[in-house]
């Protein structure tokens, strides 16, 4: 689940977001805000938050008796911006809501090779015609690039804007593969996880659907993002080494496992969310121009854009 927050306070609250995989955005988007009474800076932005907003507060023993004026919860006081105070506190603070809608999805693995990149592609060439779609490459192999047919440019253009990264300076380097379709990143290595991370917050402003090539679980970046995103893709061969690998991932509860080059129905006790049928035939024809699949395999790609493209209304 994305939960979107306005930050009324220093870089130790906006660290402490961070950790906790909050997005950053402004106030009239924000599902909460963490106010900083200890900070008259941050006070003063406060006083101009809608009197709706369901709010988080820092204090100190000045700000106790503040506190209790503007009529604020004790279950929503924190005595210090640690995330590990503030997310109880969060979660207790929001208002029961129905699930919102899929805006981001991560693809993943526990092993490489699994067809990462040619899902992403396949995904991201379906859903682009029905919603503004953009790709993050964390990979940066140049695999998604080259299935999408774009050239893009690489991390490093963006490592100097890691802090101050916005959905405008994503909009300049991002490359357009096909209309409504855009990408961000490509070799020689990919980003760092705080670029990544910023990648992805800026990415969600930018488009309306995000969709990250992610590296294997085991990967800080992707393990990072898994609190972010709304949907989680993981990708398994049915091979005894994927098996292996699969056994011993910290794969997240509520992923979609996607069974590749496969007809499983289950991996290491888990339930298949899809099969993706063998087509080497098929993938072999479209290296000489990539496109979207077709044949049983693009089927199964078409199965899987219908479900996300439900999910995401």
């Amino acid at each position: 689940m994305t939960i979107r927050v306005a930050l009324c306070g220093g870089a130790e609250l906006a660290s402490a977001a961070e950790v906790l995989g909050l997005i950053a955005v402004e106030a009239a988007r924000a599902d909460i805000a963490l106010v900083d009474l200890r900070d008259a800076v941050a006070l003063s932005r406060a006083a101009t938050l809608a009197p709706e907003l369901p709010r988080v507060v820092v204090l100190g023993d000045e700000q106790i008796a503040l506190a209790s004026a503007l009529g604020v919860p004790n279950r929503s006081v924190a005595r210090s911006c640690e995330p590990a105070v503030l997310g109880p506190l969060i979660a207790s603070t929001l208002p029961p809501a129905r699930r919102g809608s899929t805006r981001s999805i991560l693809v993943t693995s526990a092993r490489g090779g699994a067809g990462r990149s040619l899902l992403v592609a396949n995904l991201a060439r379906r859903l682009a015609l029905l919603r503004s779609t953009l790709c993050l490459d964390l990979s940066a192999d140049g695999t998604l690039g080259w299935w999408l047919g774009a050239a893009t440019g690489s991390w490093s253009d963006l490592e100097a804007l890691t802090d101050e990264l916005t959905a405008e300076h994503l909009g300049v380097v991002a490359t357009e593969a096909a209309p409504g379709l855009r990408l961000v990143g490509g070799p020689p290595y990919g980003p760092t996880v705080r670029l990544a991370q910023s990648a992805f917050r800026a990415a969600l402003e930018l488009s309306e659907l995000v969709l990250v090539d992610g590296p294997i679980l085991a990967d800080e970046r992707a393990r990072r993002l898994v609190p972010s995103v709304d949907r989680v893709i993981v990708m398994s061969y049915d091979d005894p080494i994927s098996i292996a690998a699969l056994a011993s991932a910290d794969v997240p509860e509520k992923a979609w496992l996607i069974a590749s080059q496969s007809t499983a129905t289950s991996l290491t006790g888990r339930d298949v969310f899809r099969a993706l049928p063998r087509a080497e035939g098929t993938i072999s024809a479209a290296t000489s121009r990539p496109a979207a699949l077709g044949g049983p395999l693009g089927k199964a790609y078409d199965e899987l854009a219908e479900i996300i493209a439900i999910d995401a209304t």
